[in-house]
């Protein structure tokens, strides 16, 4: 495998995820959503029998998407002429697109499977038939699903960013206390603490395999041995904390000492920042259903800036009550069966699609095929003068030049 293409690929795999892309069908209005931009559809036809490949196969894997809603409904292959894109999603991290593709699955299997009457008040439901047509029209649920889901995904960014930043002072208060208490000489006393819970223990484990009436419980013991471990927690925490401020004051001094050497010095412009260490990040041990996690391992936080929708018709848009304010909406240029490449420029001019849909191979060849023959008539006009054109031509060259 080529370097280049390695790097195409792994490209590729970097941004699994980050674009969505949406096609319906023209006349039912039906929609899929892809990750990839090309469906790899193919033409269908009764007479030439196309045996199966792997890209019928992935076109299958697109077809489960949707949902039987009656006889013939379900088309048997998606024709290139039946489908056309209807937008393009950006996000600004892969793992916010994939949330979002597998929310819009969710809530499109709730359209088609837990729809309302679309007339409360009629005595009879529609036929089987008009039903059938109802279920497969979500272009417009689609539309509106996007944007609650972009929605839903900014309320969410904004609540962890808000939960990220209690911690952060949760942990800044626990680092500043505990620091506090080892200056003032609580550290041989938490020592001294924990060689008692240790010994205490270790009486408690003797006591319950001697047995005896009085024998503690098991639950006893893993109380005790829950207590141990956290006071060894805040033991560790506490060694953590004092040398975290020990670090800062230390780097802060040394800033001083090099400004009032510049003599630049400005208490405004030395750096306090304290680091807290990796162990405040650590959950409280008493919540054993949540996983450890530490301050490199963040939960991502989702936002609607740096979203962006290429739309092939802007006014689909209008299917949706409301957008996000910090959502980009762009016109995707002209298409045909494919959706429009995210990384160049809206094609406004069918000749400008038609030079973009060819390939840059043939392109190449077509562009040196004519400075070649552009170089072959400027030698042929310099070799041939006015006597060799009149003897070929039987023309005179006089009139050829009036």
């Amino acid at each position: 495998m080529s370097s280049s293409k390695s790097e195409r690929l792994a490209k590729r795999i970097a941004d699994h995820g980050r674009h969505l892309f949406v096609y319906h069908q023209i006349w039912t209005n039906q929609v899929i959503y892809s990750l990839e931009r090309s469906m790899n559809v193919r033409f269908c036809s009764l007479s030439i029998p196309i045996p199966p490949t792997s890209n019928n196969a992935q076109n299958n894997q697109v077809l489960k998407q949707l949902t039987f809603a009656g006889k013939k409904t379900l088309p048997s292959a998606l024709r290139k002429d039946m489908w056309r894109p209807l937008l393009t999603a950006t996000f600004p991290s892969p793992s916010q697109g994939l949330a979002a593709f597998r929310k819009l699955r969710e809530l499109r299997m709730l359209h088609e499977h837990n729809w309302e009457h679309p007339d409360p008040e009629a005595r009879k439901m529609p036929e089987k038939k008009q039903r059938g047509h109802l279920i497969m029209d979500q272009k417009a649920n689609s539309i509106a699903d996007l944007a609650w889901v972009l929605r839903h995904q900014d309320q969410l960014g904004l609540k962890k960013q808000q939960q990220h930043q209690d911690d952060q002072n949760r942990i800044r208060e626990e680092l500043l206390a505990l620091a506090k208490e080892a200056e003032e000489g609580g550290v041989p006393l938490l020592e001294q603490s924990l060689k008692d819970q240790e010994a205490a223990v270790e009486k408690i484990k003797k006591e319950q395999q001697q047995g005896g009436e009085d024998a503690p419980s098991r639950k006893q013991i893993g109380e005790g041995l829950l207590a141990l471990k956290a006071m060894r927690l805040r033991y560790q925490k506490m060694l953590a904390a004092h040398e975290a401020i020990n670090l800062a004051k230390t780097s802060a001094l040394k800033q001083s000492e090099a400004q009032e050497a510049r003599g630049t010095a400005s208490p405004d412009s030395v750096d306090l920042t304290i680091e807290p260490p990796e162990i405040f990040y650590h959950p409280p041990i008493c919540k054993t259903q949540h996983k450890k996690r530490s301050s490199g391992q963040q939960v991502p936080l989702y936002t609607a800036d740096g979203v962006t929708i290429r739309w092939t018709n802007p006014l689909d848009a209008e299917f949706a009550a409301e957008w996000p304010a910090a959502v980009k909406h762009d016109f995707a240029g002209l298409t045909r069966h494919t959706a429009a490449p995210v990384d160049e420029e809206p094609v406004f001019y069918a000749q400008d699609l038609t030079m973009r849909n060819t390939s840059y191979k043939y392109q190449a060849l077509r562009d040196a095929r004519a400075a070649r023959s552009e170089a072959t008539e400027e030698q042929y006009d310099e070799e041939i003068d006015d006597a060799e054109y009149e003897r070929l031509t039987g023309k005179s060259a006089a009139d050829l030049r009036a």
